[in-house]
């Protein structure tokens, strides 16, 4: 398959740290290529972290394993330090800053927006990604398009900023659009601001915060861009880890319930669109060939392929909790 026939999308979900897995799948399927071939996914989506790795994949369009590799260094080599402020003073300040901010009448300008300072993520992303290369790779036909999923606290829809090539053109559906520019830092801080967390970003007129929240259709962003095919990394645990949280007689905790309202923001809406597109798929199925192909169905049949973990992250991670910060933990 040639660059100018690639229809292969590559959809990374949000999740935190959960990109670490998705780092991990790219390593695998790294693996299986040669050295020096160009990335097989022609359309790149993310939001929250996966649009972090996203953008670092399309800036290596041309060397997929190249790319693969400076993200699997970048995640094998993170500490909290690289995404927030760890110092437990500024922390603790940070924080009650932030809190004593809600029983005041007036918002004073110095006032923080979020419990934790995100600072060195943007550092970190400004010596990580070179945007003038998905430039590149869009005029050497090694890209096809980059999609950067945001979330808008004033709109409420979720707007996939995508580059891409010049026939592209902008959607709007309910509670969700495309919009058409050059992805740059602002757009990947605010995809990847965790509401609370970390603090919303300005783009044109509007604040924008992590990618994920309310985002209805994650899938949709790569079929508006032309996608035929599409290989989806979640991070969504299996249905047997499911049913042992059922099993827990314990009242949960109050982390227990932030962590299910979290894996809601970040996990649920992937499945739900999954059974979409599956159902779509079997109904086109059964239909005949000529009505298939008619111009007035509009639809068509999207071969997807989901790899997911095959065993509970949050399981793995507690593990490391003595890692964090004594504040943050």
């Amino acid at each position: 398959m040639t660059p100018a026939t690639n229809r292969t999308a590559l959809v990374l979900t949000g999740g935190g740290a959960r990109g670490a897995y998705q780092v991990g799948v790219l390593k695998a399927l790294a693996e299986l290529l040669p050295d020096q071939k160009t990335s097989p996914f022609a359309i790149l989506c993310g939001s929250s972290a996966g649009a972090i790795n996203a953008a670092a994949l399309a800036c290596h369009a041309s060397r997929f394993k190249a790319g693969v590799r400076r993200l699997e260094h970048v995640w094998g080599n993170f500490h909290s330090g690289q995404i927030y402020r760890v110092d437990s003073r500024g922390m603790l300040l940070n924080s009650l800053q932030w809190m004593a901010s809600l029983f005041r009448p007036r918002r004073l300008p110095s006032e923080p927006h979020s419990l934790l300072d995100n600072a060195p993520l943007r550092a970190l992303l400004a010596r990580l990604i070179r945007f003038d290369q998905i430039e590149a790779a869009l005029d050497r036909g090694h890209l096809a398009a980059l999609s950067v999923t945001c979330s808008g606290y004033s709109s409420g829809e979720s707007v996939s900023f995508f580059e891409g090539r010049p026939e592209l053109e902008p959607w709007q559906r309910f509670r969700r659009a495309g919009a058409k520019t050059r992805i740059g830092l602002d757009h990947l801080m605010a995809s990847s601001a965790i509401p609370l967390l970390f603090p919303a970003v300005k783009i044109h007129r509007e604040f924008f915060g992590d990618g994920s929240v309310r985002f209805l259709s994650p899938i949709s962003p790569a079929l508006h861009l032309g996608a035929e095919r599409v290989m989806i990394i979640g991070a969504a645990g299996t249905e047997q880890e499911d049913r042992k949280a059922l099993e827990d007689p314990d009242y949960p905790s109050i982390a227990e319930v932030a962590g299910q309202v979290l894996d809601s923001v970040f996990i649920d809406s992937l499945n739900s669109d999954l059974e979409v597109l599956q159902r779509i798929n079997q109904t086109l199925d059964r239909l005949p060939a000529e009505a298939r192909s008619g111009p007035a169905l509009g639809l068509k049949h999207i071969d997807a392929l989901v790899i997911s973990p095959s065993q509970s992250l949050a399981g793995l991670s507690s593990k490391h909790v003595r890692s964090l910060p004594p504040v943050v933990r």
